[in-house]
């Protein structure tokens, strides 16, 4: 052990030296190297993470049935399906109930061609009244003119009597038109009232019909189909279960980190071997007393392919420390031992390293360097001890 010891020592003494390989009485002249490249030693801050498992999982879980009772005659979404709002789902049978929308829309057909016809009669009734309304203003106008001349007796009986007749026979034709208007609007009436009726009944029956359309009241994904097709459903017979977006991750985490987890925290998610970037939204107040873990909620950004109940990894950073990374090129090796060249006013010291994982074109220094401190990063092998260096 004592001559590997000393073998040791005396390899790094004869690589260190600066002087010259003649023994002299001569002052010892201090070698100096050029063209060496130098860097300062930088630090950066590295996040420390731990990683735990977790399930995929919609935001919310809603059961769909229908609103009428019927058999199942067509089932068009199956678990996995994504869906969007009012996208049909499900066809219940109908034949019970679209008679009844045909037959409403039938009278309400047949009532407006009667309605139309009214309309058609009261236009023209309308020219009648006009031609009857001023005929009798002349009839009546030259009925007071002969009333007047009668009293004077400036005109005969029998001619006054003849004025009066047109007179009363205008009157009547204006009644009896007025009375078929009125007439005609009680009828208008009444087809209103009974069409009114029946577009309610259509309303009822329609909306009874849609109920046969099963759709989905949100945009989300298919968990699971509950009933299959042929079979009878009625309002208590939830046929899907249907997730909300966002998608989100429920992970629990060890009770050592409870207060280092917040609302907000961004965190790395992997599923099948993709990354994804959550955010914390929900952290429980306490840890289960039996395993001792304590449960998160992590919603997701941008996975429209991942589905409700995937497994998946959620990655915390807990802790964060500095790391100091050089160029490889910066190292020089003596057997299994690592050095660097620090240099201090233009003097290259070597000092002993401990390196960690490589990094490219780059290793971590695990012990021996500070941040701040200048090293060499050329020409290492130029290098000795106590060499003066200029650039």
């Amino acid at each position: 052990m004592a001559r590997r010891f000393l073998i040791a020592t005396a390899l790094i003494l004869a690589i260190s030296s600066c002087n010259s390989e003649e023994t002299s009485v001569e002052p010892l002249k201090v070698k100096t190297v050029t063209g060496i490249q130098t860097a300062t030693v930088q630090a950066t801050t590295v996040e420390e993470r731990e990683t735990f498992s977790g399930n995929v999982i919609p935001d919310r879980e809603i059961f769909i049935s229908p609103k009428v009772v019927g058999y199942l005659v067509e089932v068009k979404a199956t678990a996995g399906k994504r869906v969007k709002k009012g996208e049909i789902l499900a066809v219940i049978d109908s034949s019970d109930i679209r008679p009844d929308v045909e037959k409403a829309k039938a009278g309400i057909k047949e009532i407006e061609a009667a309605l139309k016809e009214i309309h058609e009669a009261m236009e023209e009734l309308k020219a009648h009244k006009k031609a009857a309304e001023a005929n009798l203003t002349l009839a009546e106008r030259t009925y007071r003119r002969f009333e007047e001349l009668l009293k004077a007796d400036a005109v005969s009986k029998q001619r006054f009597d003849e004025v009066k007749t047109r007179y009363e026979a205008a009157k009547a034709n204006l009644e009896a038109i007025e009375a078929k208007e009125a007439q005609l609007k009680e009828r208008e009436k009444a087809l209103l009232a009974k069409k009114e009726q029946i577009e309610a009944d259509l309303r009822k029956a329609s909306a009874f019909l849609s109920y046969t359309y099963l759709k989905s009241p949100v945009d989300g994904i298919v968990l699971q189909k509950l009933i299959d097709n042929g079979n009878l459903v009625s309002p208590q017979t939830p046929v899907f279960k249907v997730g909300t977006y966002p998608l989100k991750v429920r992970a629990f985490i060890d009770n050592t980190y409870a207060g280092r987890i917040h609302v907000g925290d961004k965190v790395t998610v992997k599923i099948k071997g993709k990354t994804y970037t959550g955010t914390v939204s929900e952290v429980d107040k306490s840890a289960d007393p039996v395993s001792h873990k304590f449960g998160i909620k992590v919603t997701l950004e941008g996975a429209p392919d991942v589905i409700p109940g995937t497994y998946a990894t959620v990655e915390i950073p807990v802790h964060t420390r500095e790391e100091i990374t050089i160029p490889a090129s910066a190292v020089y090796r003596v057997g299994a031992l690592e050095y660097v060249f620090v240099i201090e006013n233009g003097t290259a010291h070597l000092r002993l390293i401990k390196t960690g994982e490589r990094k490219g074109d780059e290793v971590i220094v695990l012990s021996g360097l500070h941040k701040g401190e200048v090293i060499a990063t050329s020409g290492v092998n130029k290098l000795c001890d106590g060499a003066k260096v200029e650039g």
